[in-house]
């Protein structure tokens, strides 16, 4: 059932892609040439003794035309281009946004022992497939293995109980795990989600989405039951094995998060809870 380097479940995903709208403006120019003023000529009648002069007005000068609008060619216009606010890395150069993107989910700084690995995209990818299948995959998260042995309890010659002390060891990483902000992850997931699915279709996957691949495994660890008492253990060989048959026959994955103890249990389908909500809110749209 386990050994010293048992392995844990990993839920990481967060960050805001935001598109610029850019608007034109145009103008109308109107000019006009007022007509010159019409001067009427005034016939004077003679008379006898004198001739009296009329004054006339001065004529107004004529205005002068206003210059034509310069027009630009359509071709000559320049129009700069615009260049998107953020661009993915290839997926062989995710490691570093993956890195920065995961720490800034949580205030824990023990959340970079996670991220030592190289090829993070890939080995989260592999692990949420594994998981998905009710199985576990142990190299792509080998580092993050507890601390300390696996602890039994010798109740009698015939009878083995799993020692309650073993749930602390993973009492670091689920600490971690619950200070994710689940909101923020979600995002940060949607934002990776091209890469993600070259990962999932370098598996052999083809178009497959992953996304359906992502809420199966996140089922299998919700529907994992809590053990409140004492759980009993056989060991036929070398590995253990739950006594309980109904235990024995969940999923590698569920039986690593019945090893963890209720309480740690809970707290995790807690926090895995609240990231399926968001994501769903978020791919839904």
């Amino acid at each position: 059932m386990a050994d010293s380097r048992d392995s844990r479940p990993i839920v990481i995903m967060f960050i805001i892609v935001l598109v610029a709208i850019v608007g034109v403006v145009g103008y109308f120019v109107m000019t006009s040439t007022p007509e010159p003023p019409v001067v009427e000529k005034i016939e004077i009648p003679g008379v006898v003794e004198a001739v009296i002069p009329v004054s006339l007005p001065e004529p107004e000068p004529e205005p002068e035309p206003e210059p034509e609008p310069q027009v630009v060619p359509l071709n000559e216009v320049q129009v700069e281009e615009e260049k998107p606010d953020f661009v993915l890395p290839v997926l062989d150069d995710s490691d570093q946004l993956f890195r920065e993107g995961v720490v800034s989910l949580t205030r824990r700084e023990g959340v970079n022992a996670w991220l030592a690995p190289n090829q993070l995209i890939r080995k989260f990818v592999a692990f949420t497939d594994n998981v998905a299948r009710g199985q576990i995959a142990k190299e792509p998260v080998r580092s993050l293995a507890p601390g300390g042995p696996f602890l039994v309890r010798k109740v009698d010659e015939k009878t083995i109980e799993l020692d309650h002390a073993s749930y602390s060891r993973y009492t670091p990483f689920v600490e971690i795990a619950v200070s994710i902000d689940a909101k923020r992850a979600a995002e940060f997931y949607h934002l990776l989600r091209p890469l993600v699915q070259d990962a999932h279709a370098e598996l052999g996957y083809g178009n497959q989405a992953f996304d359906d691949v992502m809420f199966q495994a996140i089922g299998r660890l919700l529907e994992t039951p809590i053990i409140e008492g004492q759980i009993r253990l056989v060991q036929p060989v070398v590995m253990y094995r739950f006594a309980d048959p109904k235990l024995e026959s969940l999923s590698a994955a569920q039986k690593q998060l019945v090893r963890m103890g209720p309480t740690n249990t809970r707290l995790l389908q807690a926090k895995i809870s609240e990231i399926a909500l968001e994501l769903r809110a978020i791919l839904d749209k």
